[in-house]
């Protein structure tokens, strides 16, 4: 696993991905993406969801192409779905701040900041072998 979100530059994180994997090993990346091509990243100015270390989002697309480009094989992006206030929510365990209220209160497909709201992805790829 790994979030490419909170990366400066993702391309090298999924390179040092690449170099821990065995030959022939597989890759499972769950990260933060937005809808688009294969050409879409939203890069927030400031703060995602009141994030402040969120760097890049990319299309499923797009980190499916970056996992390509770094020379994993077989990249697939197996799911795509929001981020749901039931999964993401203050708990009596982890009281602050929940998904809830990261989300624009008239509009919750949007960010606080008017971003899209968080999306996941899961993808995976395998170390050449």
């Amino acid at each position: 696993m790994g979030v490419l979100y909170h990366r400066r530059d993702p391309l090298a994180h999924l390179k040092s991905l690449k170099g821990k994997l065995v030959p022939g090993g597989q890759l499972l990346l769950e990260t933060l993406v937005v809808e688009g091509d294969q050409d879409t990243v939203l890069e927030p100015n400031g703060r995602y969801a009141r994030m402040g270390n969120v760097w890049h989002l990319p299309s499923p697309d797009l980190a499916r192409r970056w996992m390509s480009e770094v020379g994993l094989i077989d990249a697939t992006v197996v799911d795509v779905g929001p981020t749901s206030v039931a999964e993401q929510r203050s708990t009596e365990w982890m009281t602050f701040h929940s998904l809830s209220d990261f989300l624009d209160p008239q509009d919750p497909r949007l960010t606080v900041e008017g971003y899209p709201a968080p999306r996941r992805a899961i993808l995976t790829a395998r170390a050449p072998g």
